[in-house]
């Protein structure tokens, strides 16, 4: 091949990696930032008598988005497979547009009583089925159009998103709750990031519609006919296995993220660390995840499992010490240390897990099985995460609610780890177990 065709082909494959990028980075800032202000949010919109209460009512309003990601995922995931990974994309980011366009601008429960969290509600409810269904066409478009031996490398770069999210919200937070008075924050300033987020969605979309389809899924495609588009595209039956093993996976993947997320309000809540200063740690986190590509390609040597394994079991050994020493020196330093510690951890296991997750299915499925598999997973696991710590503390006062759920989700992924792990020389003699496919 020619150095100009070689130049050429990695310019498009820069552009494909920046537009599904777009959408992945949409998708955290919005739902990371409903986190960050879940306070001024639930006052604006979820007033009660109890500021506890409120709070509540908002996380599982934040809740409702999750609840809405399996539906996401099964309408979607399949939209990806019969119609193409480019139409899902477009459409995925559409839908999360019109969420965030409605939280940037719905009035407070004030000037329009129960409309208000009904708005919210739907926001989030579109939030969570563009959100369902991104990541399964997401994964899915870049591996299939990453070199073979490149593949946990290009999926990395949803985790690089991740992060750009982090940062951006962590950045967006700060600088705020610095410039602004405590009041300004509460009334209008938490809306500020969605509109910058509603420009993200112009420039996405754009790019999007440039991206040449899949060519892996464009052979099948091809080759089925009229099937696929007549809606009798390949069944996910035979690799129910591979979608079970799959929920796991993303279990610590979710937990850590949400426990992260939540760290601001768990700061304020429990340490008593101001809130202006806990939104610091998220900055660093963000910084941190921005190394997920070098885990990602160690795994594109040595095995996307054993690298995973490492950080599963670092963070299942380090959840109690982290966070009895977190509540035995509640301070702004030691809050940030703790939040980079997990973040380090997590670069380990999420730098390979999007590789991972979608190459435990074939081209005909493989959309539908990671949204599946994820939405599931952080459904039942991620969603609760927020809303389960502030309740158990709210009724027990254990401050370290947060390590037990922590410590559960690493011990749950760790365990199809380290089972593939163990068999996997036995793996090719059972073909429904087999965790990798080509594309």
């Amino acid at each position: 091949m020619s150095a100009a065709a070689l130049d050429s082909q990695g310019r498009e494959r820069k552009k494909l990696v920046l537009a599904v990028s777009v959408g992945a980075a949409l998708e955290w800032f919005d739902f990371t930032l409903f986190a960050i202000f879940a306070m001024q949010i639930a006052a604006a919109f979820f007033p009660a008598s109890d500021p506890l209460m409120s709070l509540l009512a908002s996380y599982l309003a934040l809740a409702v988005g999750f609840v809405a990601r399996p539906l996401g995922a099964l309408l979607m995931g399949r939209y990806a497979d019969r119609r193409g990974r480019k139409a899902a994309l477009t459409l995925s980011i559409m839908l999360m547009g019109a969420g965030t366009l409605i939280i940037a601008v719905c009035p407070t429960y004030q000037a329009i009583g129960w409309w208000a969290p009904l708005s919210i509600v739907v926001a989030r409810i579109l939030q969570g089925v563009a959100a369902g269904g991104e990541i399964g066409g997401a994964l899915a478009y870049l591996v299939e159009t990453a070199p073979a031996d490149r593949r946990g490398l290009f999926a990395s770069s949803q985790q690089v998103a991740q992060a750009g999210s982090f940062l951006l919200c962590g950045l967006s937070a700060s600088l705020l709750s610095s410039a602004l008075t405590p009041a300004q924050l509460d009334e209008w300033g938490w809306r500020v990031p969605y509109v910058f987020g509603l420009l993200v969605v112009v420039a996405g979309l754009q790019i999007r519609r440039s991206l040449e389809e899949s060519e892996p899924l464009r052979r099948f495609l091809d080759s089925q006919g009229n099937q696929a588009l007549a809606g009798k595209g390949a069944s996910l039956r035979p690799y129910l296995p591979n979608l079970v093993m799959g929920v796991l996976i993303v279990v610590l993947w979710t937990v850590a993220t949400q426990l992260i997320n939540f760290m601001p309000t768990y700061a304020s809540m429990v340490l008593a660390v101001p809130r202006n200063e806990a939104y610091l740690g998220l900055v660093l986190v963000g910084l941190i995840t921005l190394l997920c590509p070098l885990t990602a390609l160690l795994s594109d040597r040595i095995g996307r499992y054993t690298v995973m394994l490492i950080g599963a079991v670092g963070v299942a050994l380090c959840a109690y010490p982290g966070f009895v020493w977190l509540n035995s020196s509640p301070s702004l330093q030691t809050l940030i240390s703790f939040q980079c510690g997990l973040a380090v951890l997590m670069v380990l296991y999420t730098g390979p897990a999007s590789a991972a997750l979608a190459e435990l299915f074939p081209v005909q499925v493989r959309a539908l099985g990671v949204s599946l598999a994820y939405a599931l997973s952080v459904t039942v696991f991620g969603s609760s995460t927020p809303t389960l710590i502030t309740l158990i503390y709210r009724q027990s006062g254990d401050a370290l609610a947060a390590a037990h759920w922590l410590f559960a989700a690493a011990c749950l992924s760790a365990i199809p780890l380290a089972w593939v792990s163990l068999s996997k020389y036995r793996a090719s003699a059972n073909p429904a177990l087999v965790v990798e496919h080509e594309t």
